[in-house]
């Protein structure tokens, strides 16, 4: 079991929740499922990823390309 508590940032609890082993399990294997099918699709640049500052693309690409293996 496994407890998720959302904290303002004044260090108040906003919210909890209790989630248990199975449910982590469901959740991880589908985030890891979308993950593997947006990596394998090679989408064109936009001219939005264009406009990024040098540092941000070369973190976008590291990101895609951990995705991608």
């Amino acid at each position: 079991m496994v407890k998720v508590i959302h904290v303002a940032e004044d260090g108040s609890e906003v919210a909890a929740i209790e989630v248990d082993d199975f449910t982590i399990e469901v959740i991880y294997s589908g985030i890891a499922e979308m993950l593997r099918e947006a990596a394998s699709v090679q989408p064109e640049p936009t001219a939005a990823a264009l406009d990024l500052p040098r540092a941000e693309r070369q973190r976008r690409e590291k990101i895609l390309t951990r995705l991608r293996a």
